[in-house]
């Protein structure tokens, strides 16, 4: 073979595998420039989505302003600090999408974290970025405690009590509580059971307790229950109104009843008694009664001490004199 041809030979099949590379991987030519990534914060809203007796699930979301090139394996990590002890009480982290716009672009991350109710806790947002930090931020949530629980939703309040005492017989009274509930909640109520105790203030005996149903409540409207209540006069009592959904007490409320109440004197600055008749009270076919002759008497002024003593001397004298004599 001529050296010629050789010569052609080579010249067309290094032209051939030059082209070929060059379809297969342009790359390799040409490398194609890299641009760096950047991330920033730029709004974070904060919402609890579900509230327990002990916890409560709070979602995130951030808002990222994102400019530069390609993300990697982006992540924003969120760290729940405990406001009192310091302490971490969960962390959780979410991927953040992977975008490559050179322009300004802003992204919405989200994701739940779980903490305690009964606490405080900063929000300590992190974003990462193929490794490294890129931005960072908190945010304070405080008061979780005041949120009331999903099991505890009712949206009936206690508005007031009145007492009336029905009679007195037997050194019982006879009290009826009549309680206005009402319904602050956007829907009609459920059904659910009252409970009312009477509970004597010093030793918080139960005197008498009787359950009933609230029946439901149109919203923005208010309705009157009355329970009955015997207890022994001459008493202070807290009644103690309990509502409850199946097994779950929704809400508790307290109001004062004094049968025996107490008055502060001015100049001794101490607490005394005050006779109080509840049969003065009565209603509702009650008859009054009067107040009995024993109280209505004044009470006997006290003898000067020391003229009994002085009279018994006398007559021990006269009769030592009356015997000298004889």
């Amino acid at each position: 073979m001529k050296p010629g041809y050789i010569l052609t030979i080579i010249l067309a099949s290094v032209l051939i595998l030059s082209f070929a590379i060059v379809q297969l991987n342009k790359e390799v030519l040409q490398k194609e420039p890299t641009y760096p990534s950047y991330l920033s914060i730029r709004e974070v809203d904060v919402k609890p989505i579900e509230v327990t007796s002990a916890r409560i699930n709070v979602n995130v979301t951030a808002y990222l302003d994102h400019t530069g090139g390609r993300t990697r394996d982006a992540v924003m990590l969120i760290r729940a600090i405990n406001s009192e002890t310091r302490l971490l009480e969960n962390q959780v982290s979410t991927p953040i999408p992977e975008t490559n716009s050179q322009v300004t672009k802003t992204l919405s991350v989200s994701t739940n974290i779980n903490v305690e109710r009964n606490g405080g806790y900063e929000l300590n947002i992190l974003l990462f970025d193929n490794g490294s930090i890129l931005d960072s931020g908190k945010v304070n949530i405080l008061g979780l405690n005041a949120l009331t629980p999903m099991s505890k939703r009712s949206g009936v309040g206690l508005n007031n009590i009145d007492f009336i005492v029905g009679g007195v017989s037997s050194g019982k009274a006879s009290i009826r509580s009549d309680i206005y509930l009402e319904n602050k909640g956007p829907d009609v109520s459920d059904n659910l059971t009252m409970i009312v105790k009477a509970r004597e203030a010093t030793s918080n005996l139960i005197a008498d307790k009787k359950d009933t149903q609230t029946g439901t409540i149109t919203n923005e409207s208010t309705v009157v229950r009355s329970v009955g209540l015997e207890v022994p006069e001459g008493y202070n009592y807290m009644v103690v109104v309990e509502l409850w959904r199946g097994e779950t007490i929704i809400n508790t409320w307290e109001r004062p009843v004094q049968l025996a109440p107490t008055k502060t004197m001015p100049k001794e600055s101490v607490e005394k008694k005050t006779n109080i008749e509840v049969s003065k009270f009565v209603r509702e076919g009650g008859v009054p009664q009067g107040i009995s002759p024993s109280e209505a008497q004044s009470p006997a002024q006290p003898t000067t001490p020391g003229f009994e003593i002085f009279a018994a001397i006398s007559a021990l004298l006269v009769m030592f004199i009356l015997r000298r004599r004889s």
